[in-house]
């Protein structure tokens, strides 16, 4: 994760009270290790700390950062995958100023005010998760994934710089599919293989040991330990470095069992996490997201990256984050979150009417009436210029399949799984590694349509062949004599067996997770009224709710929404 943070002034503000910004910003970053480097000068600051891994992360084309004091001119490119977020503040100190650092609470220690931003709550409570460019905080905003963040003279401007290319749209404004492929000789299955060797090569090269895979025993990840394994052999190597790691829950004794065959078929060591049922892992979750949570998927992927790292002392991380929306069919619509999701983001494409703002009464009670009339009258995410970008480009797509993708690589993808994964790694100070979101492959894997139980391959004279479904490529992978010489999990398990698909489905979580004396105090009616936020009636009918032994999604972001504002000491 790229840790970095600056001050820059069109005013020509003293070195020495830059510095003393910077300190302050840099005693935060500092945390995560790394070697610091402060540059200075008559209006312009940065602190930087270099990460010994970084690059197997970076993933990006251009260079991340670029400053030109000669023409007072700062850059920054955020990979479309949603790496290495970039949280700003325009206009602060004074105005022309930006404030910039990887994580807000960096700049809350400069001293921008902690003020929670009450729109943001009514967007995770729509869509689960805060979509770029907005934060939980007022007047702090994150730089899209994609998108590159230019400072010039006191102007400070976001705009689009990379994009996925779902469709090719022709002279005469007819649009097809784009091919998978460069060519018949290069299906995308064989990029896939080509991509994922090369990944691997670079990890077995590091003098690190050992590494960590993080999976349910099946799926995106799986696949990519049992190649590590192959090529560990196949270069003389020992693949004694790797350690697998699992998520389980108590009284799921079973859920261990194929990761447990996976560690003992490539002779790795194990290491079975059970269950999210400390309260401390709440506060830690929070601390590093700095922002409340809807569902469990945080939780759980901090609780299994802690302790897997601090059990084994790993540095490295490996999981198969972004296998599942890029090859996963549509979410089915009795799946309740994927459902909920799915509503909101066709909300998006076909535009809210003006009454969409009124919501079910038991909605409306969750905010107390001065919540409520920011609400009503404040921003809407949808309203913003990159959900407007995003819903232009969306809606030129032909394909429904294609819209949801579009949508869900721009916005789940890079806001809910990496941006979350990333943060919560470098928590624990650990580097991440997600190979099926790397360039190349994101390129090819893309373009491809849902996976089909009869999926065709030829096409209508005169036509362009439709795209491989992922089933013909596995079929045709596992079958293949050259790729026979280790044995490939099955790529169609990762939507539902992966530690990815596992931890994003448990939306809802035991009510003994949380800790009985944390949610009673977190959730008192004292504790609300302080905050101002949630109405008490409503939070006890969602506490009842709650009796049956399952956490309605509502009161998990009421019950993070006050710790995040005990831990920061926001206020509205």
């Amino acid at each position: 994760m790229a840790i970095l943070a600056g001050w820059l002034s069109k005013q020509p503000v003293p070195e020495r009270v830059i510095e003393e910004r910077l300190l302050r910003m840099a005693a935060v970053l500092e945390q995560h290790g790394g070697e610091r480097a402060l540059v200075l000068q008559p209006g312009a600051g940065l602190v930087t700390f270099a990460q010994p891994f970084a690059g197997l992360t970076a993933q990006q084309k251009t260079a991340l950062l670029d400053w030109l004091p000669g023409q007072q001119t700062f850059v920054y490119r955020r990979p479309l995958v949603g790496w290495h977020p970039l949280y700003y503040a325009r206009d602060w100190p004074e105005e022309g100023d930006l404030l910039f650092a990887s994580e807000i609470k960096a700049l809350l220690a400069a001293g921008l005010p902690c003020r929670l931003f009450p729109p943001a709550l009514e967007v995770i409570r729509r869509y689960g998760f805060l979509p770029a460019p907005w934060t939980a905080f007022t007047g702090i905003e994150v730089v899209p994934a994609g998108s590159l963040l230019r400072w010039q003279q006191g102007r400070t401007l976001v705009s689009e710089l990379h994009d996925y290319r779902l469709e090719i749209i022709g002279a005469t404004g007819e649009g097809r599919q784009a091919e998978p492929g460069p060519g018949p000789d290069a299906p995308p299955l064989s990029e896939l293989d080509a991509a994922l060797r090369a990944q691997c090569e670079r990890l077995l090269s590091l003098p690190t040991a050992p590494l960590l895979v993080l999976t349910a025993g099946t799926g995106a990840a799986a696949l990519c330990a049992e190649l590590l394994a192959h090529c560990a052999q196949s270069l003389r190597e020992s693949p004694h470095f790797l350690q697998i790691a699992t998520l389980g829950f108590p009284g799921q004794r079973r859920a261990y069992a194929p990761a447990e065959a996976l560690a003992e078929r490539l002779e790795a060591d194990f290491l079975a996490v059970r269950g999210v049922d400390a309260p401390e892992y709440w506060l830690a979750t929070l601390s590093a997201l700095e922002a409340p949570c809807s569902q469990s998927f945080p939780l759980a992927l901090h609780q299994v990256l802690h302790t897997a790292g601090s059990e084994s002392g790993a540095r490295l991380a490996l999981i198969g984050l972004g296998a599942r929306p890029l090859l996963a069919p549509p979410p089915p619509l009795p799946d309740r979150e994927h459902a909920e999701l799915l509503l909101a983001y066709s909300t998006l494409l076909q535009g809210p009417a003006p009454s969409s703002r009124s919501q079910p009464s038991e909605e409306v009670q969750l905010w107390t009436p001065e919540v409520a009339r920011r609400l009503a009258e404040g921003p809407r995410w949808e309203e913003t210029r990159h959900a407007r970008r995003l819903v232009h480009k969306a809606l030129q797509l032909p394909q429904s399949w294609q819209r949801w993708r579009y949508l869900d690589l721009h916005l789940r993808l890079p806001d809910l799984l990496l941006q979350s994964a990333q943060q919560l790694a470098a928590f624990d100070r650990l580097t991440l590694v997600a190979p099926f979101v790397l360039p190349e492959l994101l390129e090819t894997l893309a373009v491809l349509p849902p996976g089909s139980e009869q999926p065709t391959r030829s096409a209508s004279p005169g036509q362009p062949p439709d795209p491989l479904s992922l089933a013909t490529l596995l079929a045709d992978y596992s079958q293949s004599a050259e790729r026979a010489s280790w044995p490939a999990t099955a790529l169609l398990s990762a939507p539902v067996r992966s530690l990815a698909a596992e931890t994003v489905r448990e939306r809802e979580m035991p009510l003994s997770s949380i800790g009985q004396d944390l949610l009673a105090e977190t959730l008192a009616p004292a504790a609300l009224a302080q905050t101002g936020i949630f109405t008490a009636e409503t939070v006890e009918r969602l506490k009842k709710r709650s009796r049956s032994g399952r956490v309605p999604r509502e009161l998990v972001l009421v019950f993070t929404t006050q710790l995040l504002c005990k831990l920061f000491g926001a206020t509205l």
